[in-house]
């Protein structure tokens, strides 16, 4: 059985660097948490600190062209102090699975998720604005 967490944990209590590095390690059930929950809590803790869904679009495409080495170099992956530790917090989870191009790939397409959530949010929020 699927245990369905709450927003609220994932909006805080949720461990996404661990997440992250057993979901770009091991395929299956880590691989779906990763993206699910995992990309869920991802999101609300990058709009918690501003972070919109074109700064991390960006950098999924670095990611993809550079790999995490020219990733964690950037001298701020996005605007903010806060918000760059929390990207660099889970570009270092990502990059302790190993240097691997799979990997990098998937770590891109998993930032990509985060911001299409964000999007979707935004958008949802918009709707019921009008």
């Amino acid at each position: 059985m699927t245990t369905i967490l709450p927003d609220a944990e994932l909006m805080t209590g949720y461990d996404v660097k661990a997440a992250l590095t057993h979901g770009l390690l091991i395929g299956g059930s880590p691989r779906r948490v990763l993206f699910g929950e995992a990309a869920i809590a991802a999101s609300y803790q990058a709009e918690a600190l501003h972070i919109g869904p074109y700064p991390l679009g960006f950098l999924a495409r670095y990611v993809r062209a550079g790999g995490f080495t020219a990733a964690l170099d950037l001298p701020e992956p996005v605007i903010g102090r806060e918000a760059s530790e929390l990207v660099r917090r889970w570009l270092r989870a990502a990059a302790a699975s190993g240097v691997d191009v799979e990997r990098e790939v998937l770590f891109a397409r998993w930032l990509a998720s985060v911001a299409l959530l964000i999007t979707m949010r935004r958008r949802v929020r918009e709707a019921g604005n009008h």
